[in-house]
């Protein structure tokens, strides 16, 4: 944890730019997905590029198309088909710039898996997964290594196993530390793996941390909306993100972030178009895509595709001002700057943005006080964004320099 420092001096205030209460990240709505409309399908991303396959539409219950997303000039390119049978409920994830599909359903459940080689569109058949055959379970990468587990074979699971790609192997580790479930959410940040949601015989919200260092699955902070299953999850830089869904009554729009470092969930934006459950998501760098997906009430199936900016709103895009006030002064400042606001913080993060987006500093747990000193520490020179986030919603956002 950074260097704070409370006091009680007051300065001058500045007007901020501030989307809304509980609302930070811009939907854009992108080139519909390349095939038809569906629920079930497999998304990942490889390097800059996203990838989707497989999955249920109106016509087939089971497809094993295979397209790429370019979000560069927002074109969808298909590319060579799923190897496997073609199949729903499956998982995918990618290891540097490979990518990795298996398990699902096709009429009986499935364990087969294989590689995919964007720079030759090839699929190469693998090891068998390690588990039984199943399907609508949760899948990630952590380095060099993939992770799939939970789902249904006949009956609920919550084993576990990891995948080297070197060796072609499956590895048993400790079970999912939550209840046997299927059609939960599992996405990864850092050296960490997050699964949570999912459906148990009752729609559920807890959330769990796994460390493969320790081989240990630790219960954090549940998820922030309601009870779900086949909701979209994702990672962007030191945050996730869970969206969207099914309750057992209706589907669902409302997205969260989650912040590991305060162990804490914060409502962003609803997610673009209407709801549904059954989507896919990926990220691709500092931003997010989710699409497809089917609403449950009417049976719709959807073929939209929506890009997410979370850090878009924080350096001024789509903003508007509202009577909200933050001062930054000095600014510009070489050493430390004073941060004054008109909240009475409380349980408040700080949380500072390169020029790109990236998140560079954090200071988290302050609870007392409206005044800051926020220092430079290790930070270059040059043009920063400030959010200060405080009790689940945003307080205000702004800008600042730092000078040699």
């Amino acid at each position: 944890m950074k260097t704070l420092l409370l006091i009680s001096t007051v300065f001058f205030s500045l007007t901020v730019m501030y989307k809304s209460t509980n609302a930070q990240g811009t939907w854009t709505q992108k080139a519909n997905f390349g095939a038809t409309a569906r629920e079930k399908a497999v998304g990942f991303s490889i390097g800059t590029k996203g990838y989707t396959g497989t999955g249920y539409d109106a016509s087939n219950p089971n497809n094993n198309d295979f397209w790429e997303y370019d979000p560069s000039n927002d074109t969808w390119t298909q590319k060579a088909n799923y190897n496997g049978t073609a199949r729903r409920g499956a998982v995918g994830f990618s290891i540097a710039n490979k990518g990795y599909m298996g398990t699902g359903f096709d009429g009986v459940n499935k364990k087969t898996f294989s590689e995919y080689d964007p720079s030759t569109n090839i699929w190469t058949p693998l090891s068998l997964f390690g588990g039984t055959a199943r399907q609508e379970a949760v899948g990630f990468s952590i380095g060099n290594k993939g992770y799939v587990g939970t789902g249904y074979d006949g009956t609920l699971k919550n084993d576990f196993w990891e995948y080297d790609p070197i060796s072609d192997s499956w590895t048993q580790l400790a079970n999912f530390g939550g209840t046997a479930r299927q059609s939960a959410v599992g996405f990864s940040i850092g050296t960490k793996g997050y699964v949570g949601t999912g459906y148990d015989g009752t729609f559920k919200k807890d959330f769990w941390e796994y460390d493969p260092s320790l081989n240990q699955w630790v219960q954090k902070t549940n998820f922030g909306g309601t009870p779900r299953d086949g909701a979209v999850g994702f990672s962007i830089g030191n945050n996730g993100y869970i969206g969207t869904g099914e309750d057992g009554s209706t589907s669902l729009l409302d997205f969260w972030e989650y912040s590991p470092t305060s162990n804490t969930w914060l409502q962003q934006t609803n997610a673009g178009g209407s709801p549904r459950n059954n989507a896919i998501g990926f990220s691709i760098g500092l931003k997010a895509y989710i699409g497809t997906g089917i609403e449950i009430i009417n049976g719709f199936y959807f073929q939209d595709f929506w890009e997410y900016c979370d850090t878009c709103s924080v350096i001024g895009v789509n903003e508007i001002i509202i009577n909200n006030s933050i001062s930054i002064y000095p600014n510009p400042f070489s050493t430390h700057t004073v941060l004054q606001t008109d909240n009475l913080l409380h349980n408040a993060t700080i949380t500072v943005y390169n020029s790109q987006g990236q998140a560079v500093k954090e200071i988290t747990q302050i609870t007392t006080g409206q005044t800051v000193i926020l220092f430079r520490d290790n930070l270059s020179s040059g043009l920063y964004f400030l959010r200060l986030t405080g009790d689940n919603k945003n307080l205000a956002t702004d800008k600042f320099v730092i000078t040699d």
